[in-house]
């Protein structure tokens, strides 16, 4: 990492042409300035996630979602085995989009921490596409 002349870091990465596509688009929608701009908005809003996410204590119930490739449904598996003590029930569809092709509904009920990991593991499985998480408010 380098920094300019307004304390920012430069940060390099890669991604597929059908997400700077997308960045492209919506740059000019909704508003932003830069790619820089658009993709600093999308960091702050994975850490206020992980945060809020981070923040929750003792048992939790709730459901997790995924979006994947077909490839990756073995590490999926894994990972939903790995945690059964948490993962009460799930459902599984194949789609037949462009780039994903597996939905997966996964409910709920453990320890905080259990389910951070679960979760955190499902996310950073290359192939998974979206991941989203509801924890249900007591």
């Amino acid at each position: 990492m380098t920094k300019n002349n307004k304390d920012l870091n430069i940060v390099s990465i890669s991604l597929p042409d059908r997400i700077i596509t997308d960045i492209e688009n919506a740059l000019s929608e909704l508003g932003y300035m830069s790619r820089s701009e658009l993709i600093r908005d999308a960091v702050r809003e994975f850490l206020r996630e992980k945060k809020k996410l981070e923040d929750v204590k003792g048992t939790v119930e709730g459901v997790i979602t995924l979006l994947y490739n077909h490839d990756v449904a073995s590490k999926v598996s894994e990972v939903r085995h790995r945690y059964l003590g948490i993962f009460r029930s799930f459902m599984h569809s194949d789609f037949n989009i462009d780039h994903c092709s597996c939905c997966e509904v996964l409910l709920f009920s453990g320890g905080a921490s259990s389910v951070r990991k679960a979760y955190y593991e499902l996310k950073s499985i290359k192939g998974v596409d979206e991941t989203h998480i509801y924890v249900a408010s007591r």
